[in-house]
């Protein structure tokens, strides 16, 4: 509408203006949605965000030439860009610091990894109750570091809690993956925050320490560490290879089983043996069909030692071991990994779990009925399966040059009930996957009663006295901190894949702070 047309009706100047503000205000805010929608699908935004303007300036949306000032000012240059983006991670922040302050309880879950440019960051989640007593997990700041020490790691938590204006005297909980650095026992992290902040009660994160618990236990076995670098060379003969992939699926298909590729097994993901292992057992036919092919046509030496050791009796009892014993595992492994996990789950997942795999320990030479060792020599004997590839009378050989040892099937799996099972190759059977509990409830009530021993406390909760009035508070702050308290650092793992996605190699040159934004 013209002004002077409009004043002309009798408008105010206001009214005049009024088309003109409507306008530019919707560019802004469309600009802006543009800009979160770009970063939310952590797709580039710097180089995509003028494109998507122009896409949406062709579906119709033509108030987006009102961002288009002149020729030099177009609300596109990457200065307007990265304001925008520290403008809506301040509009997306700031309520959920304000929830945070208002906690009766508050946690820290902290992780340091390298980016794609080599730059040291330190990951930072936090944990809080809000009103209704639920326990939430957010991000809470990325922070380049220009070392891996421990002071530099204090230093750069204590900045972020002053920065954020986060209530210390509440802060109770400090998960971090168990690295020296942080859980050193004279100058690690752990120990220089709880200097600084005495309630603070640090936890190893029990999903890494499950991890180390099914190493050290699978290394207890000679065989167990053989057999897992033989599973990751399976996986790199097929993957390597257009023609080997090919020959896998022709002998799935043929045999009527599931095309599957054999897995990756990576000690930087928890428990990826699992599936690995899952694989293989429902493929392990048309994997042994695909290896004696390469192996038989194509003259390959890597096919027929992989062959030569898979289509042994010892490899496939271990596989249907590990079948039956990793599951319970992975499924302990995802309880751990749960963004609101506390104490309490770990104290009734860890018994049931540890019941089922001694279940399996002490069932020694009679697998109980329902798992794949039960059902092992029935496979072996299956013509349509295993049983064509004559595994029932082979056994590794003893030395190079010596042959195949034959032995009935009976030696045999005493043999590997006794190397195996009896060797403690099922973790957690004389070791804790997560330990702390009572020494945790002694620490938070030192540091919440202060003035009062162990033995005021337990007597006012014996008081027939009408102390409720008083007892409730104390033991509202120390469910409150139960609750928080973080058990596993899995949030920082999910933060440093989600960082490997927006800092890639065509974005090497991201800042830190834009890197947090973007998080």
């Amino acid at each position: 509408m013209n002004y002077v047309f409009a004043l002309g009706l009798g408008y105010s100047v206001m009214q005049a203006f009024e088309p003109t503000v409507i306008m530019e205000h919707e560019a802004v805010i469309g600009g802006f949605k543009c800009l979160y929608w770009l970063v939310k699908n952590e797709i580039a935004h710097h180089t995509n965000y003028p494109k998507l303007l122009s896409l949406a300036q062709l579906l119709g949306c033509d108030y987006f030439e009102k961002l288009k000032v002149d020729q030099r000012n177009n609300y596109q240059s990457h200065r307007i860009v990265d304001e925008m983006l520290e403008i809506l991670a301040e509009i997306v922040e700031s309520p959920i610091l304000e929830e945070i302050r208002l906690s009766q309880a508050i946690s820290l879950e902290v992780d340091e990894t390298t980016d794609v440019s080599v730059n040291r960051q330190l990951d930072l989640h936090v944990r809080h109750l809000d009103k209704e007593g639920y326990v939430f997990n957010h991000f809470l700041d990325l922070v380049t570091l220009e070392d891996g020490k421990a002071d530099s790691v204090v230093a750069a938590i204590k900045s972020v809690l002053q920065k954020k204006d986060l209530p210390v005297d509440r802060l109770y909980g400090l998960g971090t993956d168990g690295a020296a650095v942080m859980t050193g026992r004279l100058n690690g992290v752990a120990k220089q925050l709880t200097d600084s902040f005495p309630k603070l009660v640090s936890v190893a994160c029990a999903a890494h320490r499950l991890a180390l618990a099914c190493k050290d236990a699978s290394n207890a076995v000679r065989y167990m560490a053989n057999f897992r670098n033989h599973l990751q060379e399976l996986h790199l003969f097929f993957r390597n290879s257009a023609n080997r992939s090919a020959t896998l699926s022709a002998a799935a298909t043929t045999l009527g089983l599931n095309d599957l590729k054999v897995k990756e097994v990576k000690d930087t993901r928890w428990l990826s043996q699992h599936l690995a292992v899952q694989n293989l057992q429902r493929n392990l036919t048309a994997v042994l069909a695909a290896l004696a092919e390469e192996a038989s046509t194509r003259k390959c030496p890597v096919a027929k030692g992989l062959y030569t050791f898979c289509a042994t009796y010892r490899f496939v009892a271990a596989l249907y071991l590990q079948a039956d014993v990793l599951p319970h595992i992975a499924m302990l492994s995802k309880v751990f990994q749960r963004a609101d996990v506390n104490f309490l789950h770990i104290k009734e997942q860890v018994p049931v779990t540890l019941v089922t795999l001694r279940r399996i320990l002490e069932a020694g030479e009679t697998p109980p009925p329902g798992t794949f060792l039960a059902r092992l020599h029935q496979d072996l004997d299956n013509p349509g399966g295993l049983g064509a590839f004559c595994i029932a009378g082979e056994e590794e050989r003893i030395r190079r040059g010596h042959g195949i040892l034959e032995r009935p099937r009976e030696d045999m799996w005493a043999r590997f009930v006794r190397d195996t099972l009896a060797n403690k190759f099922i973790p957690g059977q004389d070791a804790t996957v997560i330990q702390g509990w009572t020494s945790y409830k002694q620490h938070v009530l030192e540091g919440t009663f202060k003035d009062k021993t162990q033995a005021e406390i337990m007597q006012l909760l014996a008081s027939e006295k009408d102390e409720w009035a008083e007892i409730y508070p104390y033991l509202s702050l120390l469910s409150s901190a139960g609750l928080v308290i973080p058990v596993s650092s899995v949030n920082c793992k999910r933060d440093f894949s989600t960082m490997n996605r927006v800092k890639t190699d065509m974005r090497n040159r991201l800042k830190g702070e834009h890197l947090a934004a973007c998080g």
